[in-house]
């Protein structure tokens, strides 16, 4: 039987093929200030990391603003400049903390960078504070919808919005005053896939997800009891994160099927899981475009995922397997389906990784980025021809 076509190219070209260049006449070098928030390193301090690293590649500063007790260990920040600040909990009045503000605010007036780039899942009263009163232009980067109705949103200083897939455009709101556009998020992909790359070696299957929903793990170890009793054998591996840990913990071992889970120290670099998996799982509902998933099909990995309507790089039996309603039974289904057709799950794997490539090449992501900073910044610009 062949193999289904991956989807259309058509849907994912949002924003034309620009020519970036680094310095000179044409390109005069950025200098972008990133104001750092916990959600942002949480879910996508990879796609920052790749993103700081290029820009510093072409000769671009970059510099950070980030909360005091931040871990910014993910992030090449050695030799950028970096601006902290800290309020107390009780600090909930406006004036107080512009006061703990105040010093980014001289620094940014006295040398001020071509713009701003905030996370639409930032704290919204930092970056309003600062914006307000240095009047820098910014660019908000939104990864769910839920992010286009902030305050962050309505900051006059925004001059660019940036959605991370197509299907948000669906979700602005009527009276959307700037410029919006596309940038899906680039990945970085492999010669080879990873799914099942290694003859006789048990199935590994990854899951970076955070335990904090319980209900949701709990049917997905339930399935895992079910495909031992098929008489399966496989490995899963998903994050440690302490106190969160324990309650799937005692289920495993209540059911006795601890000895086929791995539960991995938390970190930020995921590499070792995503390098030696076969099957990645997403596990938690969600809107949000997930990186860790684009990752994965970067790297070769068959994707079994929830539904999520703002990911257009997810087509069931095409790139990923679905799972609608996230029962135990479903589990047990999708996953045993993809651990005994080994081709068939190959097939999703090669096909997601070759979507990737064509739809989510970093380079072609970088690009865009830097045209809409210099967009937004007031920059001149050259396009190159559509396509």
């Amino acid at each position: 039987m062949s193999e289904p076509a991956p989807p259309s190219s058509a849907q994912n070209h949002a924003t034309p093929p620009v020519a970036v260049g680094g310095g000179g006449a044409d390109f005069p070098l950025l200098d972008v200030a990133i104001w750092l928030d916990p959600q942002m390193l949480q879910r996508e301090a990879a796609f920052l990391r790749h993103l700081v690293v290029a820009l510093k590649s072409d000769g671009h500063n970059v510099r950070f603003i980030s909360p005091a007790d931040l871990d910014l260990s993910a992030l090449p920040v050695l030799g950028s400049s970096l601006e902290t600040y800290a309020w107390h909990r009780w600090e909930q009045l406006a004036p107080l903390r512009r006061l703990r503000l105040a010093r980014i605010i001289e620094t940014l007036r006295e040398d001020p960078p071509d713009l701003l780039l905030v996370w639409g899942s930032a704290e919204p009263l930092g970056p309003q504070i600062v914006l307000s009163a240095t009047n820098l232009p910014a660019l908000l980067w939104c990864w769910d919808a839920s992010e286009l109705f902030t305050p962050l949103a309505d900051i006059p200083q925004v001059r660019q919005i940036v959605l991370s897939a197509e299907p948000l455009r669906e979700r602005l709101p009527t009276n959307c005053r700037v410029p919006v556009n596309v940038i899906h998020p680039g990945v970085y992909t492999d010669d080879a896939v990873a799914c099942y790359d290694v003859p006789g070696q048990v199935p590994c299957i990854v899951s970076l997800d955070p335990l904090a929903d319980i209900a949701a793990f709990q049917n997905l170890i339930k399935a895992c009891r079910y495909l031992t009793d098929d008489g399966l054998d496989f490995m899963l591996f998903t994050y440690d994160q302490g106190a969160q840990e324990h309650p799937i913990w005692q289920l495993a071992q209540k059911i006795d099927i601890l000895d086929r889970i791995g539960f991995v120290p938390f970190q930020q670099d995921a590499e070792p899981l995503l390098l030696h998996g076969d099957l990645y799982l997403h596990v938690l509902p969600t809107s949000r475009v997930q990186y860790r998933t684009l990752e994965a099909m970067g790297r070769g990995l068959a994707i079994v995922t929830r539904p999520n309507h703002a990911a257009d790089f997810l087509v069931d039996g095409q790139t990923c397997r679905i799972v609608a309603e996230p029962t135990a039974e479903n589990w047990r289904v999708v996953l045993q389906e993809l651990i005994l057709d080994r081709a068939k799950a190959a097939g999703i794997a090669r096909r997601g990784q070759q979507y990737v490539r064509e739809h989510h090449a970093m380079s072609e992501s970088i690009g865009q980025f830097i045209t809409l900073c210099r967009r937004a910044a007031g920059t001149p610009l050259r396009l190159a021809p559509s396509v």
